[in-house]
């Protein structure tokens, strides 16, 4: 075997309801069996995004020959946009690759690349992620931006981002009951906040202008920007997205029939042709592929971007930025 190589580990000990704890026991074991050493950067106090940007802007990166987040989709999107600013406050130190070990909730991001933590008697995906981060391949990863902020997977406008809100309030106030806590959560939790949200939620006027040119004009009641191949967990909504194309996937979803049928054809676990179904559910203009995207809504609308919140606001310039960062992806089979 190849002699040691040294990597910065990101550890969100919040990630997956501790998830990213719990099982970092593993995660050093069979980094120690792949002749990995680590540093473990473990944030609890302030916000990931400015933990990692204030460490490497300490240490510098050249010490390490890969950056690893440990966490779901939003460790991975701060970790990435702490990164980004690094980049560009320090342009000519280069930066590691970045892997990613998915122990969160939804761990979308992870997913698109063929990465899961699954341990069980038929399979020990967590060993495969450790093992990307020595073997893996390079892929180079295009990234949405938004304002000053980037994103990995999806960034989100209208139904989605409300039942996350939903979902996030009421799973503060069933933190507080150790019973419900068990009981309701995980798909539980997101399908009761589905049903609190879905017929509440009126459809938006937008205009959106793709590429200079306007596509879209009338009613929806969500529209996904997608980058990243796998979007909810399980879902595929947009599945001619490759997040090293340069392009980004927009998806219009008209109306609450056309929302239910989409995402029901659109299970990553369908047959192809039930999901092509989905794809040719609505009409030629609901879904289109550009670099720049800029959106106007006839009232303020609260987005997601990997799992996290921006404010509301009622116009959006996103744009893409080509082969931003580069990851480690699986080399080995599944």
């Amino acid at each position: 075997m190849n002699e040691t190589i040294h990597i910065l580990c990101v550890l969100n000990p919040a990630a997956g309801n501790g998830l990213g704890r719990q099982r970092w026991p593993e995660v050093a074991s069979l980094m120690k069996a792949f002749k990995l050493s680590y540093e473990v950067l473990m944030v609890e106090d302030q916000p990931l995004t400015k933990a990692v940007l204030d460490h490497i802007q300490r240490t510098g990166t050249g010490n390490y020959a890969v950056i690893c987040g440990i966490g779901g989709d939003g460790t991975h999107s701060q970790i990435i946009n702490a990164l980004m600013q690094y980049r560009s406050l320090s342009p000519d130190n280069k930066l590691p690759p970045y892997a990613l070990i998915p122990l969160g909730t939804g761990n979308d991001i992870a997913k698109s690349f063929g990465l899961t933590a699954r341990e069980n008697i038929f399979v020990s995906d967590l060993r495969r992620a450790v093992a990307t981060i020595r073997y893996g391949a390079d892929y180079f990863l295009d990234l949405g931006k938004i304002g000053d902020m980037y994103f990995i997977d999806a960034l989100t406008i209208g139904l989605d981002p409300k039942i996350l809100t939903e979902h996030n309030r009421h799973k503060e106030e069933i933190g507080k009951y150790p019973l419900l806590r068990r009981l309701i959560k995980g798909n539980i939790l997101y399908t009761w906040c589905f049903g609190l949200r879905f017929w509440k939620h009126d459809p938006i006027e937008a205009t959106i202008v793709v590429d200079g040119y306007e596509w879209y004009h009338g009613p929806f009641v969500n529209l996904i920007v997608n980058n990243t191949r796998v979007y909810g967990s399980v879902f595929v909504i947009s599945p001619d997205s490759f997040a090293n194309d340069g392009l980004l996937d927009v998806v219009v979803f008209t109306g609450h029939y056309d929302y239910l049928a989409r995402y029901l054809l659109s299970f990553r676990t369908n047959l192809r042709e039930i999901q092509k179904m989905a794809e040719n559910l609505g009409s030629v203009s609901s879904s289109i592929q550009g670099k720049s995207i800029k959106i106007s809504l006839s009232r303020s609308e609260a987005v997601q971007y990997d799992g996290e919140m921006l404010p509301s606001c009622d116009k959006f310039d996103i744009e893409v930025v080509p082969r931003a960062i580069q990851i480690k992806v699986p080399a080995e089979p599944a």
